[in-house]
């Protein structure tokens, strides 16, 4: 009986939106969902959210059915709904409708995320709906954003981060399109994901149409075993896959060489030797040298800057990098 009123109900409600009554038809879905909550009849309430905000949405009522999209979440929440298939597919019809201009998708997305964190298996959030929001903020040409979601992503994800890595250097004539890879690369090594790290190299070479310039043998294992590698123009590519190759072997004293070789490249760009230090403690258990704090120096710094000296928020790798990595 229950199924057949909620049955009932949505085919009423539908019918308002059909008809143009757009704003009677989202307080009704709120009310009725409001109601249902109460009752801990969290499934009847995410049924009708989640109709009312892509009906709405279907008729250009994003505001609308933004608002019943943040309110389905929120039910989410509170329900403690696991992450399956069904709950995911829901977040993607309502994605797939939603206009990259409507500043509630913002709020949508942390709910989301907060919900796939907390009911879910990873502690990032599920990779597959990582995938989906980097694959969509690429297209968008969000490439920050699109980075973020997909440094956390699939196989897939890894891939497309080779393509954007190159579209946005494209877009940068101060820096060669090395550094757009080497940020990426780096950054998977640092959280230990070679494969990942490998495909985005990969794809990159293949999306720039890059060739060599020549090529150069590398013992690969310590049995002395040698690979020929391509040898490049850009510095920052020729850095790139030998940190690749090199940690993918006991070859602690080829990356202190290799830190040692292109220190003075990379400790231009901030963030980097903090990324190679991180990499260094993952791979080879080399402790990471501790910051050297100047306390006059800093207590100037927080009394002209207003801010706390300590030096301990956490660091995150955003932006382009002729800008720096914050």
């Amino acid at each position: 009986m229950a199924q057949k009123g909620t049955s009932k109900t949505l085919e009423k409600l539908k019918n308002s939106v059909n008809e143009g009554k757009y704003y009677e038809a989202h307080q009704m879905y709120r009310t009725v969902a409001r109601r249902y909550n109460k009752q801990e009849k969290y499934i009847n309430s995410i049924k009708l959210l989640h109709d009312g905000a892509v009906s709405l949405m279907e008729h250009k009522q994003s505001g609308s059915g933004s608002d019943l999209a943040n309110y389905m979440m929120d039910t989410y929440l509170l329900a403690n709904l696991p992450v399956d298939e069904n709950a995911l597919d829901r977040v993607i019809d309502i994605l797939e409708l939603y206009p990259s201009t409507e500043v509630g998708r913002r709020s949508f997305l942390s709910k989301t995320f907060s919900w796939t964190q907390k009911n879910g298996e990873y502690s990032e959030g599920d990779p597959e709906l990582h995938d989906y929001v980097g694959t969509m903020f690429y297209q968008e040409g969000q490439f920050s954003l699109a980075e973020e979601h997909l440094l956390v992503g699939t196989d897939h994800s890894a891939e497309l981060l080779g393509e954007l890595s190159y579209a946005w250097s494209k877009k940068d004539a101060n820096n060669g399109s090395g550094i757009y890879l080497a940020r990426v690369v780096l950054q998977y090594l640092a959280m230990k994901s070679v494969r990942h790290a490998t495909l985005t190299f990969n794809n990159f070479i293949k999306a720039a149409k890059l060739s060599s310039k020549s090529q150069a043998g590398y013992n690969y294992s310590p049995a002395g075993e040698t690979v020929q590698i391509s040898i490049y123009d850009d510095s920052w590519l020729n850095f790139t896959q030998l940190m690749l190759l090199t940690v993918q072997r006991d070859g602690a004293a080829l990356f202190k060489q290799l830190k040692s070789t292109y220190g003075p490249m990379y400790n231009q760009q901030k963030g980097f030797d903090e990324l190679i230090d991180d990499i260094g403690a993952a791979f080879y258990n080399i402790q990471k040298p501790k910051k050297q704090g100047n306390m006059m120096q800093d207590l100037m710094n927080s009394l002209f800057a207003g801010g706390s000296p300590s030096g301990n928020a956490p660091r995150q790798v955003t932006g382009s990098p002729s800008l720096g990595l914050d």
